[in-house]
């Protein structure tokens, strides 16, 4: 069972692309297949991992196109490898649902008929530069020197690559973003504000961003995930010599970036030099 989800905060790239009208899913789609010129909003099926309540697997975007091809996306802020096993993690559990949510398919699993399953694209959108990073991340070459027996592969597409659509048009907000965010020092609220105003003069998600600009704000105003304010709050106590402690303090930290108030926090118990520790870290994290 999974831990109760600290956030159920929303990002650009699940609100744009997971839209139930699927408009914005098809420009992706095409972005990944222009070649293809007869698939339509109609041919395509989202079936993203989600777990609304909890921390267990669950992945940014999966979908269906023309019931014969499954595909992943991840969108990434921070490089690990790792990306590559939570992928196979996602398409497993993607292969599960499929078989068991078609009898037919399910009845057969145990059998020497061989089953029809969709084949699997997996990508990676990583708002960063490319520089010694590979193209097309393998879990065999990653973590078995390319002498195992199992094998998943991604492609990686970064956000200093040259596109002229969708996909480089969303890249682009996440690289501006970060830019703006040095120049207004950690000021979230008005370095989003600024990205927003930048993209539309740029031709950049113009109508989406016009249309949503009130919800971009609200959701990437929680722009640091989870693992981003923990891999600095790591740093952080690494720079001050403390080694233990860290995930009962990350909990303060965690409970003042969603917004709860420090008088509410004291009352819940928690010591007031803790309080100070996380505050200390907000305010680190922003420089």
């Amino acid at each position: 069972m999974g831990t109760i989800k600290t956030t159920l905060k929303d990002s650009l790239f699940t609100h744009m692309f997971g839209d139930e009208s699927k408009e914005y899913l098809l420009k992706l789609y095409q972005a990944l297949h222009p070649e293809d010129l007869e698939t339509g909003i109609d041919n395509l099926k989202i079936i993203t991992i989600e777990n609304v309540l909890t921390n267990d697997i669950y992945n940014d975007l999966g979908f269906i196109a023309n019931d014969r091809l499954v595909v992943l996306v991840e969108a990434q802020s921070t490089w690990s490898v790792n990306i590559i096993v939570r992928m196979l993690l996602y398409l497993a559990k993607t292969y599960q649902s499929y078989i068991y949510d078609n009898p037919e398919i399910k009845a057969n699993l145990y059998t020497d008929t061989k089953i029809a399953i969709l084949k699997a694209e997996l990508y990676v959108l990583y708002v960063g530069k490319q520089g010694d990073k590979p193209s097309i991340l393998s879990l065999n070459d990653e973590f078995f020197g390319g002498e195992g027996n199992l094998e998943v592969r991604a492609n990686v597409i970064f956000a200093d690559e040259e596109r002229n659509d969708i996909i480089g048009e969303y890249l682009t907000f996440c690289s501006i973003l970060k830019e703006q965010l040095v120049l207004y020092n950690g000021d979230k609220e008005n370095a989003i504000r600024a990205t927003i105003s930048i993209c539309i003069e740029q031709g950049k998600l113009v109508r989406y961003l016009s249309e949503h600009r009130r919800e971009v704000e609200d959701y990437m105003f929680a722009l640091l995930s989870d693992e981003e304010l923990k891999e600095a709050y790591g740093d952080y106590r690494h720079r001050q010599g403390v080694e233990e402690g860290i995930d009962k303090a990350f909990d303060v930290f965690k409970r003042l970036i969603s917004g709860e108030s420090r008088e509410s926090i004291l009352k819940s118990g928690v010591p007031a030099k803790d309080i100070e520790e996380a505050e200390e870290l907000i305010k680190k994290a922003k420089e």
